[in-house]
């Protein structure tokens, strides 16, 4: 009979191509992460993401409208609240979607909360966060975001003094 190696040649190949196909595909399933439709992860990105977005579109510290966080916050005290804020972040989210606003700050080493809003939340809550910086002397007088008194790195807190100002925003399907 004849010897014949191309069948060996053959084999030995489609056992190379099968081994290398079996290592990339390792490769590539084992750094990505795979969500799968139903899972609470993908609710809890698709939520994070609308109120990043959501909180990305109002920060503009350049812009003269009303509805933007920086100009909300400036002219925020405890009968005005921002209504065009509201409508706006009420407007960009979709109609199954509620949330919360607060703002935290530092007044004097003494960590604030004031909420913007108070609705009750369900148990699957997702928190996005931004910080907006203003200065001191920009808020309006009876503004619960303005410091008053003695401190800083001077001793005075005057009208240029920076407030930074932790916009939390809390997100939950209806």
């Amino acid at each position: 009979m004849f010897a014949c190696g191309k069948g060996q040649a053959f084999t030995l190949e489609g056992l190379v191509a099968a081994v290398l196909m079996l290592m990339v595909a390792y490769f590539l399933f084992q750094s990505t992460l795979v969500i799968s439709p139903l899972s609470g992860e993908s609710v809890d990105a698709q939520l994070r993401q609308y109120g990043l977005d959501v909180l990305t579109a109002l920060k503009n510290p350049d812009s003269p409208a009303k509805d933007t966080l920086e100009n909300a916050l400036r002219r925020l005290n405890a009968t005005t609240p921002p209504v065009e804020l509201f409508e706006t972040i009420d407007h960009a989210l979709p109609d199954n979607i509620q949330y919360n606003l607060e703002v935290w700050w530092f007044n004097n080493s003494t960590l604030n909360v004031y909420r913007l809003t108070d609705r009750t939340p369900t148990s699957d809550t997702v928190a996005v966060s931004t910080y907006v910086l203003i200065k001191n002397g920009e808020f309006v007088s009876d503004s619960p975001f303005r410091i008053n008194g003695t401190g800083g790195a001077e001793g005075t807190i005057d009208s240029d003094y920076p407030v930074v100002l932790e916009v939390r925003m809390i997100l939950w399907r209806v």
